[in-house]
């Protein structure tokens, strides 16, 4: 379910402290927490963050490279790398889809479906120890507010998707 952007009269009008203090709290909580998680994965899993997010997004079935990198908004060759050391360690398979010789099919090993689920409980243990302390209508209400903003920004292009208008002579 897609929500509309606010209009002009339903907006909360943000000082700029108040979203510095937004963008700046996201941005705490997310390495925060990314370095909480981060040694454990790499120590049990032999992964980093990026690598289990890309786990995630090709562990329910076979995906093309493309689809995971408009998922995680990843350049591709940055994404060809990662699912280099992916297919070394054992995590992935590629395959040549069997209707397109030219794209390639990705899709989890054993290896890679337990090492997606370790990290995912770790990952989950990690977040309960500090979600913990929101009393439960405080982490719906927090919940919910991602998943709109997620929502409202999911068909924005990115800044460097946008480009200035050219103008007419």
């Amino acid at each position: 379910m897609n929500a509309m952007p606010p209009t002009s009269s339903t907006m909360t009008d943000l000082t700029a402290e108040e979203t510095l203090k937004f963008m700046g709290g996201l941005w705490k909580l997310n390495r925060r927490i990314k370095q909480s998680v981060q040694p454990l994965i790499a120590e049990q899993y032999g992964l980093d963050i990026r690598k289990y997010f890309i786990l995630q997004n090709i562990r329910h079935g076979r995906v093309y490279p493309k689809q995971i990198a408009e998922n995680l908004d990843m350049p591709s060759t940055l994404l060809s790398r990662y699912l280099d050391g992916l297919h070394t360690q054992g995590l992935i398979e590629r395959q040549i889809d069997p209707h397109d010789s030219r794209r390639t099919l990705l899709s989890v090993t054993p290896a890679g479906q337990t090492a997606v689920e370790g990290c995912t409980q770790l990952i989950g243990e990690v977040s309960r120890a500090r979600l913990q302390y929101l009393p439960p209508q405080k982490l719906a209400a927090l919940l919910d507010a991602m998943r709109t903003l997620e929502d409202l920004t999911a068909d924005q292009p990115s800044p460097d998707q946008l480009k200035p208008e050219q103008e007419t002579p």
